[in-house]
């Protein structure tokens, strides 16, 4: 018996490996008889002191399914546990040493095959022959159109088996793929008699979770999957469920099921999961379902009453299964609508306020909003009157429903560079904001007679709040919560300093850089590489010309129309960050590039 995938181990806890080492040893019929025809022997051989494997084997904590479902998760290879299709038949045509399996009907099996594969029907099946799927070689899975060998596959890893799914299974993927045919057999293969060795722990649980497809299948949940139109009744019926979308957060922007909230796919999104409730059922949808039926999989074995939509959102190469394909319709675009319409409708002011008429609006006792998203310790020491504090981060999003969409509200930072980003945002929610020229430390505290408008009395943001829309809440929340992200970065508050920007370009890094200034400003003098979309109404037509492979690093003269540029960027999802202090002013000095002394070219 071989012993378990160390390939799986290394994805799991030290303590969990040390469960694992103890189950290679193969077994030994001999010494079971001989303990059973000494069964009835008294003498001190049965007194004897147990071994120093039996005390090992007594200290060894049991195998952990939690913890390996989130290294799952946690350690996703680029592969995503899948290969497409053309790939797969080419391996096969090449004679891999690999192993296949087939879970589709043993009826479908029969009629025809991909050469070598081996027949483990969906259900018991696959838990019942678990150990003697190779764990020293690569095994692909395929059912018919990829979603519950999506399952199978998340399941199949938890064994200690290096398994991926084949795009699209048999009917959408490997049918389609040109000269198929040539892989195609009828003649059956049976499992061997070698197997395994796989932790007890995971084996009941796999045994658990196939034999629990019996309960499910007469049912809307068959085989942990709801259909496209029985989604469509519980949603119209407004039932009780969680909707989960796993899809890039800007094709979820794009548009989505109404009611959806999403989790995007790829290492990491297990940190999300404690957010899921256990109480209801959970619905998860991915782009043709089989992500989905990964994620499904992880989900169940962690205790959610979790199934996979039928074809997920729906894509042409898996027509006509899916939401879309079906004729259902999604919600959504409302962000990618809002950023456009920022930039399509941009006011004379241009989203900001200059530091002398804010003051002076200040002092007038204008009806209006005032907030300060400098650090709460610096609120603290002293920030303009009747300023409420939403430190730069997560509290912005947190406090966006409490900010007035019935007065023109005023944000102002350090420079006017992250409020720039801020105005963006808020905008987008139905807030009618501006962002103070040149922030506290540039700006207002340059105003002659500024002390005038300073106080240390804090204010707290009342009970009333305003209606944002769902999809814009959570795009903002997790613009937000993406600052932790980067924290640590060359891009930090989605900004680079000169000096980095300088070391980028001095490398020859691969990536993007856009100057928004006026065209004659950019003629008489640019950082080299840049190229030139001018800021003003009508600059996010040219926003689809921009990359999205790549950095895309944004500087105008200061800094604060470039944050206001990044954010909509971001929410387009385009990996978009800012140039500290622009090109640099004698106003902002010494932030800038020129203010620090590097030079421009024409």
């Amino acid at each position: 018996m071989k012993k378990f995938n160390k390939l799986i181990a290394l994805l799991l806890m030290v303590v969990m490996v040390l469960a694992i080492a103890g189950c290679g040893s193969k077994k030994d019929d001999s010494a079971s008889s001989m303990d059973l025809t000494q069964g009835s022997d008294t003498s001190d051989a049965s007194k004897e002191e147990p071994s120093d494997d039996d005390a090992q084997k007594e200290e060894q904590p049991a195998f952990s399914i939690d913890d390996g479902v989130t290294a799952y998760f946690a350690n996703m290879p680029k592969h995503i546990y899948k290969i497409g299709q053309q790939d797969f038949i080419d391996k096969v045509k090449a004679g891999d040493d690999m192993v296949v399996v087939d879970i589709r009907t043993a009826e479908d099996y029969k009629k025809g095959h991909v050469k070598g594969s081996y027949s483990a029907p969906w259900g018991p099946a696959i838990a019942e022959n678990i150990t003697k799927i190779a764990q020293d070689k690569e095994v692909f899975i395929y059912c018919y159109s990829g979603q519950t060998a999506g399952q199978a596959v998340m399941t199949l890893n938890l064994a200690g088996i290096n398994a991926r799914s084949v795009n699209l299974g048999f009917n959408f993927g490997i049918s389609k793929v040109e000269g198929y045919e040539a892989v195609i057999e009828e003649t059956e293969h049976a499992f061997g008699s070698e197997t395994y060795d796989v932790p007890q722990e995971v084996q009941d649980a796999l045994t658990a979770y196939y034999n629990g497809l019996a309960d499910v299948k007469e049912t809307t949940f068959k085989n942990y999957k709801v259909s496209e139109d029985n989604l469509k009744a519980m949603i119209d019926n407004q039932e009780d469920f969680y909707l989960l979308s796993i899809r890039k957060a800007d094709h979820f922007a794009e548009g989505h099921i109404e009611g959806a909230k999403n989790i995007p796919w790829g290492a990491g999104m297990e940190k999300e999961f404690a957010s899921l409730p256990k109480d209801k059922p959970i619905v998860v949808y991915c782009y043709t379902g089989q992500t989905a039926g990964q994620t499904v999989a992880g989900l169940r074995l962690l205790g959610y009453d979790a199934v996979s939509l039928n074809g997920g959102i729906g894509m042409e190469a898996n027509a006509p299964l899916g939401w879309i394909n079906k004729g259902y319709e999604t919600v959504g675009g409302v962000v990618k609508a809002g950023v456009n319409a920022h930039f399509a409708n941009m006011p004379k002011h241009i989203y900001k306020i200059s530091q002398q008429d804010f003051v002076d609006k200040v002092k007038a006792g204008d009806d209006m909003v005032v907030v300060d998203i400098r650090t709460a310790e610096d609120y603290k020491k002293g920030h303009v009157k009747d300023a409420y504090s939403a430190p730069w981060g997560p509290a912005i999003a947190e406090n966006i429903t409490k900010i007035a969409q019935d007065k023109e509200v005023f944000i102002y930072c350090y420079s006017g560079q992250t409020a720039g980003q801020a105005v963006m945002t808020l905008n987008l929610a139905g807030i009618n904001a501006r962002s103070v020229n040149l922030g506290f430390n540039f700006g207002i505290s340059k105003v002659e007679g500024y002390e005038e408008v300073i106080e240390e009395t804090e204010h707290a943001f009342g009970s009333e709040t305003y209606d944002v829309p769902q999809e814009v809440q959570d795009a903002l929340t997790a613009y937000y919560n993406g600052l932790a992200d980067v924290k640590e970065t060359t891009f930090k508050n989605y900004k680079v300093s000169e000096d980095n920007l300088k070391a980028m370009i001095d490398n020859g890094e691969d990536f993007y850089l856009l100057s928004i200034r006026k065209a004659d400003h950019f003629a008489e003098g640019h950082i080299k590489g840049a190229n030139n979309i001018p800021w003003g109404a009508g600059m996010e037509k040219e926003f689809a010309s921009l990359p999205k492979d790549k950095t895309i690093v944004v500087y105008c003269y200061t800094g604060q129309t470039a944050g206001q540029t990044v954010a909509g960027l971001r929410l387009l999802g385009y990996d978009a960050v800012s140039l500290n202090g622009g090109i640099g002013m004698e106003a902002n000095a010494p932030l800038g590039w020129l203010n620090k002394g590097y030079e421009v070219v024409k």
